[in-house]
């Protein structure tokens, strides 16, 4: 009975090790970011963070992503691009079951480059490290290579604002004329407005609906998909 009794808190004791090292393999790896429920429209959304200003929303994407470890993830969706991330969320379409979403850290973001290709949708590209540079996990042993293509309509809306953030984060600034306006309510004041562009701009930021936070977690060992 005794060793029955050590047994089964022995095994407690590693399921609860193994939570406390998921939790920290989750603050530090882009997959699966916390998610939770939009208070006002119930839709899944990145629960903020500290200091953290949403921008805009933009749906109908593919996403892809090739690991350090040549493995991929895939999947539709939507992304939200803040003052600090772009978080793309799946809908529909994911690689494997317990891919929910990617989180890409912009002050980490290296070469992104938005191309237009004549026979297929535009994308945005570039390469993405985690924020822990020998933090474990999936995202370890280098830099991970992105693809958020557009499916339908413009970016004469996404674009100007995507590069003006990321021009604010290169310098260092605390807060720029982007953020400072989504802060405020204001964008639609400073943004163009490409009619053909389905972009949608926070003009009042996101709350999360009380106890509505999820993260999936994710297994950290996987083979190469090709």
């Amino acid at each position: 009975l005794r060793s029955s009794n050590r047994a089964r808190k022995c095994a407690r004791v590693r399921a609860r090790r193994a939570r406390v090292h998921a939790r920290a393999l989750a603050r530090s790896m882009a997959i699966n970011p916390v998610l939770a429920q939009d208070a006002l429209t119930g839709e899944l959304f990145p629960l903020p963070q500290s200091a953290e200003t949403f921008v805009l929303k933009r749906d109908n994407i593919r996403f892809e992503v090739r690991l350090p470890s040549k493995a991929k993830l895939k999947g539709e969706g939507i992304f939200y691009l803040s003052s600090k991330r772009i978080v793309f969320i799946v809908k529909s379409g994911a690689s494997r079951p317990d891919f929910k979403s990617f989180e890409i850290p912009l002050a980490t973001l290296a070469h992104p480059k938005f191309e237009q290709p004549i026979f297929w949708a535009n994308y945005l590209g570039g390469d993405v490290s985690p924020l822990e540079a020998d933090a474990p996990g999936p995202l370890a042993g280098g830099s991970s290579k992105f693809f958020l293509t557009f499916w339908s309509g413009g970016c004469g809306t996404f674009l100007p604002l995507f590069y003006q953030i990321m021009q604010q984060i290169q310098r260092e600034q605390a807060q720029g004329d982007v953020i400072q306006a989504a802060t405020e309510g204001r964008l639609h004041q400073i943004a163009y407005v490409d009619p053909n562009d389905p972009t949608v701009l926070f003009l009042s930021q996101p709350t999360a609906a009380p106890n509505s936070e999820q993260q999936t977690p994710f297994e950290i060992e996987m083979g190469a998909r090709r």
